[in-house]
């Protein structure tokens, strides 16, 4: 089997590079070839060049080829972080292609993977069954980041706005600022704990407790989105009308955004100007909505990814994906488009195609 380990060249809306992760770091690549020796791995050039790790890195860790894009587009199985550029498509010939795709965002994107032929298996939608409750083992290192760098951001946001700083001494004014978060999984607790330290007061709101959103977004200065619900577009919750009544001059974070987001008049954002930011249109609120959020943190979410990824790469080499599929549930339910059909419930239930 060859596998491929791509170089991210995901753009902004001003046609910006803005992706500086890789899926594997030479360490890891170096593991990978002493659990599976027989195989081929090529690197794209420049790969892992944005976090400080040279094309020679990787051949030391056992790399047998620098490759070219189209090279590395053909490879068995390519690896990769974020979603296949459309232009990339024309490229693919019934391999299989494994990285975060939200293919519920665009029916362009989920048509040209139908039309590929290839295989994708989307990071985001492997599920794991843990005491009874769904975890998302390739989601949960990337939302922990997402839901600090949030908060990062709304320290620098609250001081600027507000003169207020939000971390770093015994008593800060935040417990006179309002948070509301919409989603308890990693992203929500891991920002819900984040804010409570900070003395913020902390709305968590989820599924089961929805009623209390109207109430509790009245007033407050920052609102996060990160409902999630495998391989489908999030509800838009949070309304216009619903952000009317925060405090004018607050910022919301739709965490969700490369899903669609779950806040109503969002949109995308640049990680290369996060305090340039705009109001939504017909409200006071201002939107940081990057669908990288965990870029800005490249290094140690590569790191984080990649140790996540390679337990299942080294399964589908030794096994076949067909044969892991069967044998490995998580596995199987990131397989969302395969031999020309949509394979993932969740994402049939978006497009009819």
């Amino acid at each position: 089997m060859k596998i491929s380990v791509l170089r991210e060249s995901k753009v902004d809306a001003s046609g910006r590079e803005v992706e500086n992760r890789v899926i594997l770091t030479p360490s890891l690549v170096a593991e990978l070839t002493g659990a599976c020796p027989a195989v081929e791995i090529q690197v794209e050039r420049g790969a892992g060049s944005k976090i400080g790790f040279t094309d020679d890195d990787y051949l030391k860790a056992g790399v047998q080829k620098i490759a070219s894009r189209m090279e590395a587009l053909s490879a068995d199985l390519i690896l990769g972080v974020k979603e296949t550029r459309l232009e990339d498509y024309k490229d693919l010939n019934r391999n299989i292609f494994m990285s975060y795709q939200h293919f519920a965002e665009s029916r362009e994107r989920t048509q040209a993977a139908i039309d590929s032929g290839a295989t994708f298996i989307c990071l985001e939608t492997m599920e794991k069954g843990i005491d009874g409750k769904k975890t998302f083992p390739c989601l949960a290192p990337m939302s922990e980041a997402a839901a600090r760098v949030v908060v990062r951001h709304a320290d620098w946001f609250a001081l600027v706005s507000k003169k207020i700083i939000g971390s770093g001494l015994s008593q800060t004014d935040c417990k006179n600022l309002k948070v509301v978060i919409l989603g308890a999984g990693n992203v929500g607790r891991t920002a819900a704990r984040e804010f409570g330290n900070r003395g913020y007061e902390v709305h968590l709101i989820d599924r089961d407790n929805l009623e209390k959103l109207p109430r509790s977004i009245a007033g407050a200065f920052f609102a996060v989105s990160s409902m999630y619900t495998s391989g489908i577009k999030p509800q838009k919750l949070i309304t216009k009308e619903l952000l009317k009544t925060m405090l004018p001059g607050g910022c919301v974070y739709p965490v969700d955004i490369d899903q669609g987001g779950g806040i109503e008049g969002v949109f995308q954002t640049s990680i290369l100007e996060p305090f340039d930011l705009k109001k939504i249109e017909g409200t006071e609120v201002f939107c940081f909505a990057p669908p990288n959020l965990p870029s800005l943190g490249a290094r140690t979410t590569s790191e984080a990814l990649g140790e996540t990824v390679l337990p299942y790469v080294i399964e589908i080499i030794n096994s076949g994906l067909d044969t892991a599929a069967k044998q490995d549930p998580t596995i199987k339910s990131g397989i969302n488009i395969s031999s020309g059909k949509i394979t993932h419930s969740g994402l049939a239930s978006v497009f009819a195609i």
